[in-house]
């Protein structure tokens, strides 16, 4: 057995924030190449789409949300949705993060602050609870991966 074959997915799925540019993109397309079905988030359904038409011509199943999860109420929303439909996932890749507001620290407000920490913050926190909890309930554990930029 090569050490490919080790690291093969199949029968794993995994849940991907920001998974349709970028880094969460290619993250999403890793995965799937390695075997993996692939539920994605994204705050746009042509990136979103795009990314799933390329996921499935890998012969892997995909699910695409639009949501913007940097807000709480919609990322809670979105991994209680994603539960749902798929059942508990084995992977969780929180990829969403950045500063979308080129604003200094000494001029910001403090509502683009909390802004700020729910973009980078919050939303991995409420995945983590949310899909992390799903994992440790299911008893076989699973794999979360937190990434971070800017």
């Amino acid at each position: 057995m090569s050490v490919f074959d080790r690291l093969r997915l199949d029968g794993r799925s995994a849940f991907i924030t920001g998974g349709s540019r970028g880094l969460g993109r290619e993250i999403a397309l890793g995965l799937a190449e390695a075997g993996a079905d692939i539920t994605l988030t994204a705050r746009t359904a042509e990136s979103l789409e795009q990314t799933a038409e390329d996921i499935r011509a890998m012969g892997r199943k995909v699910r695409t949300m639009v949501a913007d999860m940097a807000d709480p109420a919609t990322c809670e929303m979105a991994c209680s949705r994603a539960l749902d439909d798929a059942g508990c996932f084995d992977i969780l890749v929180n990829n969403i993060g950045g500063r979308r507001v080129n604003v200094g620290l000494e001029e910001m407000p403090l509502d683009q602050w909390h802004q700020l920490l729910d973009l980078n913050l919050t939303s991995t926190f409420l995945c983590c609870k949310h899909m992390g909890g799903a994992m440790i309930r299911r008893g076989t554990g699973g794999r979360i991966i937190n990434l971070a930029s800017i």
